[in-house]
C-alpha cells in the first residue's frame, strides 16, 4: 500500500444473527494486525432478530465500532446509502454480513490504493477468482450481467459481488446520487461510476456461497430486470444529473 489510510468497513445487515458474530470476529482478528486505522460501521436494516445485540458485543474488540439503525426494513440499497455517506474513512469498503467474501481478501486490494483508481470491485469472473456457487445461481448472475451491459453499458465482469471499496470523495458523490433501495443498487452505482468517469479496478477474490443468503434467483430475476429498466429511465429523465 502506497499511502497510510483510514479505512471504513461498512456492513449492511438484515436478520444476520447467524453470521454477524463470526464475520465481526474475523474482521477484528485481521485488521488488528494492520498498520492503518479503521472503523467498522454496522448498518442495520430493521432486523427483527438479535443481529444488533450480537454485533454490539464486539464494541470492546474493535478499535472503532458504531451502528446505524433503520426501521422498518427498506432494503440493502437504502441502509448502505445511509452508512456510506456517514463513513469517515479515506477509503470505504462495504462487505456482506454473511462474509461470502472474507475481509482477508482486502489484502489483494491494498497494493492498488493510491494508484489512481477511484473504485475497487471484487470480481468472481476474472482469472484468479475462486468461486463456490450453485450452477443455477451462476447462470442467473451471467444473465443479469449480460442485461446490465446491454441496458446500461456497464463494462465490468462482476456487478453484484458485495465487496467494493471507494475513495471517500467518490463514495460521497456516487451514493448521494444513488436512488435504488433494492438489489439493483449495485448496478446503479457502477452506472454512476461510468457516467462520472471514475476509474475502476477489478480484483479477483475468493467467494463462498452461504446457505443463509437471502437471494432467491428466480424471484429476484424479474425484479432485477425491472430495476435495470428503472435505472435506465432515471438516466434518460436526467435523474442523475450531468457528468
Amino acid at each position: 500500500m502506497a499511502e497510510k489510510v483510514f479505512l471504513s468497513v461498512v456492513i449492511p445487515a438484515y436478520n444476520e444473527e447467524e453470521n454477524i458474530a463470526s464475520t465481526l470476529s474475523e474482521i477484528s482478528e485481521h485488521l488488528k494486525g494492520k498498520d492503518f486505522s479503521y472503523e467498522v460501521v454496522l448498518a442495520d436494516d430493521g432486523s427483527t432478530d438479535d443481529t444488533l445485540g450480537k454485533a454490539r458485543s464486539f464494541e470492546d474488540r474493535l478499535a472503532a465500532f458504531r451502528t446505524i439503525e433503520s426501521s422498518p426494513n427498506r432494503g440493502k440499497g437504502y441502509v448502505l446509502r445511509k452508512a456510506m455517506l456517514k463513513a469517515d474513512g479515506d477509503y470505504v469498503l462495504f462487505m456482506d454480513a454473511d462474509n461470502s467474501t472474507s475481509i482477508r481478501e482486502l489484502d489483494k486490494f491494498l497494493p492498488y490504493f493510491g494508484g489512481g483508481y477511484d473504485i475497487f470491485i471484487a470480481s468472481r469472473r476474472i482469472p484468479g477468482a475462486e468461486v463456490e456457487v450453485p450452477v443455477r445461481r451462476k447462470l442467473m448472475g451471467n444473465v443479469y450481467i449480460f442485461l446490465a451491459k446491454a441496458i446500461l453499458g456497464i463494462r465490468v465482469s462482476d456487478i453484484n459481488c458485495g465487496f467494493k471499496v471507494f475513495r471517500r470523495k467518490v463514495a460521497g458523490d456516487v451514493f448521494s446520487r444513488q436512488t435504488m433501495n433494492d438489489w439493483s443498487f449495485d448496478a446503479e452505482i457502477l452506472y454512476l461510476c461510468k457516467k462520472r468517469g471514475y476509474r475502476v479496478k477489478e480484483v479477483s477474490v475468493k467467494w463462498v456461497h452461504k446457505d443463509t443468503s437471502k437471494v432467491k434467483p428466480f424471484r429476484d430475476a424479474f425484479r432485477s430486470f425491472m430495476g435495470l429498466m428503472k435505472i435506465k429511465m432515471n438516466a434518460l429523465n436526467g435523474r442523475y444529473g450531468k457528468s
